[in-house]
């Protein structure tokens, strides 16, 4: 027996001392009382535009994730969704991180790709957390599940990316569950040399009668055995409850193609708040090239013609364009999975005392480049708007229970607005004030034209303009954004000529004689909405000249 105790003892003092070690170098040495497990600060060199992990680095999410970065430049440092993130790095040269093993293995990839710079990321509104400056950048970023990625990158987004950076992992309790095992371990080692060691205690046998025969003695189980099990099965509790489940945190589910809004409403906000700021600054000065930073077509093309004429008119730039805002934003931010994406904005508009609101489309093409304004009409006060809330991209069998689909719709607008009032398309929509205003004054046009003596006869057509933009209101009616070009032709009388020579036109072609033909060319941003039964309504046409001439 002693020597099956001593054998025993020796086993769980091994056992013991190597559970000692392990927790007293994890707790003391790996971890310590932050409960943090980290790299060490490790050299990381690129010469492209960024250090970035792979998507699927992060498969675990509940702890919280440290990063550190310093360099001799400002630096950047930063946790975004993938979606965003290989959108952003697309096409460029970087360096991916491709394997992690804590605590200090670091495998990487090199991407190939343009050296260009990128636009700078602090600037950009979609990631999840990031720090930017001189010196050295630190994030915490409670890991979520999903595919992200971390990037490290000079804060100019420019290449030859020369940092040193440190990984870390905060586990909750981390600390104290290494403690635990320590102490777990000083338990068995500590059992194993008391059984080693320490001599077992015997009773004295009794007294042996003279008178009776000698008999063999069998003493009653000795309670060492009783209580070295209960040691034992104290330390495996120790054990299971140092290394159990609760400590490892829970692998991702998420799919490895994301969603997400196309913005939050304090960035959607944000992106409106700058437009408004810029659009007035390009106003005063009729500056296109701003306006490249803010506007995209149609909205630009609107623009840039509109400056023109201004700049004709008024050569001099007496005539100041007033200031205005977009006022009380209601976002529609749609989920998308990829880019380019938008969102929708209904807003008041500070100069328009009737009530009247604005909706805009703002888009983005990737996640480097910014948020354009690439659709704009103006509804009239009282005009029924869809809820911007729940706004979301229209699916096939959301599209195909429409009344009618939308380029469908689209081409029958067309045809009745070069018909005009009384064109038999006319009778499948609901017109706006301004759609009735503005075929009112081409029919006078017409009759005022023709006329002349010199104009034989007026044609004006219309005609749709790319594709339709169409999202889906959570109340069912599909919001679509459309856009027409239309060429108002006056034909000239054989022998006649004719040139423009007053009025917006002249900012296109003036003192120019033509004998076959003169033409004005209108660029039109409309928005209507498909009900699930019922007609069509305009909720607004917005019309800028863009072009004249002749033949």
């Amino acid at each position: 027996m002693r020597f099956a105790r001593i054998a025993f003892g020796l086993l769980l003092a091994l056992a013991g001392l190597l559970v000692t070690v392990v927790g007293g170098v994890a707790a003391f040495w790996l971890v310590g009382p932050d409960n943090t497990v980290d790299t060490g600060e490790r050299s990381m060199p690129s010469l492209g535009l960024a250090v970035m992990t792979a998507p699927d680095l992060i498969d675990r999410h509940g702890p919280t994730l440290h990063v550190t970065a310093s360099a001799a430049k400002p630096v950047f440092v930063g946790v975004g969704q993938d979606l965003d993130v290989s959108s952003y790095l697309r096409g460029s040269q970087y360096t991916r991180i491709v394997r992690f093993d804590l605590p200090s293995r670091l495998d990487t990839q090199w991407m190939k790709g343009e050296p260009a710079a990128l636009n700078p990321p602090a600037g950009l509104d979609w990631w999840t957390v990031k720090a930017n400056g001189a010196g050295e950048q630190s994030i915490a970023w409670p890991i979520v599940d999903g595919p992200y990625s971390v990037v490290v990158m000079n804060a100019d987004g420019s290449p030859v990316v020369d940092a040193k950076v440190t990984f870390g992992i905060e586990l909750d309790g981390a600390f104290g569950t290494c403690l635990l095992v320590f102490g777990a371990g000083v338990v068995l080692l500590a059992v194993g040399l008391l059984l080693m060691f320490v001599r077992r205690r015997t009773r004295p046998l009794p007294p042996v009668p003279v008178v009776a025969p000698l008999m063999p003695y069998s003493p009653p189980a000795p309670q060492q055995h009783t209580q070295v099990r209960r040691a034992a099965g104290l330390a495996t509790a120790l054990l299971l409850v140092a290394t159990g489940c609760a400590a490892i945190p829970p692998k991702n589910t998420s799919q490895q193609v994301s969603t997400r809004p196309a913005v939050t409403l304090a960035d959607g906000q944000a992106v409106i708040k700058k437009y408004n700021e810029l659009n007035n600054k390009a106003n005063l000065t009729r500056d296109a090239k701003l306006s490249e930073t803010i506007e995209g077509d149609p909205t630009l093309a609107q623009t840039r013609a509109g400056y023109q004429i201004d700049r004709k008119l008024d050569p001099d730039g007496k005539d100041k364009a007033k200031p205005f805002t977009y006022t009380e934003p209601e976002i529609g931010a749609p989920r998308f999975g990829a880019y380019p994406m938008r969102f929708v904005a209904s807003t008041g508009v500070s100069d328009d005392t009737s009530g009247g609101r604005h909706l805009g489309v703002w888009e983005r093409q990737t996640a480097g480049t910014p948020w354009l304004l690439t659709h704009s009409v103006y509804p009239p006060a009282g005009m029924p708007l869809p809820p911007m809330e729940g706004l979301r991209m229209p699916t096939k069998a959301e599209m195909t229970r429409l009344p009618i689909l939308p380029q469908a719709a689209g081409n029958n607008l067309a045809a009745y607005l070069s018909g005009g009032l009384r064109a038999k398309q006319a009778a499948l929509f609901i017109p706006s004030p301004g759609t009735v205003k503005l075929l009112t004054q081409r029919e006078k046009t017409k009759a005022d034209e023709t006329k002349k003596a010199y104009i034989s006869t007026v044609v004006d057509t219309f005609r749709v303009s790319g594709q339709p933009l169409t999202f889906m209101a959570s109340n069912g009616d599909a919001l679509v954004f459309l856009t027409f070009t239309e060429q108002l032709l006056e034909n000239i009388e054989p022998g006649s000529n004719a040139y423009w020579t007053t009025g917006s036109v002249t900012a296109f072609s003036s003192m120019v004689k033509y004998n076959q033909s003169l033409h004005m060319d209108y660029l039109h941003q409309v928005a209507i909405t498909i009900p699930k039964a019922g007609k069509p309504r305009v909720l607004s046409m917005d019309t800028q000249l863009v072009g004249a001439g002749g033949s």
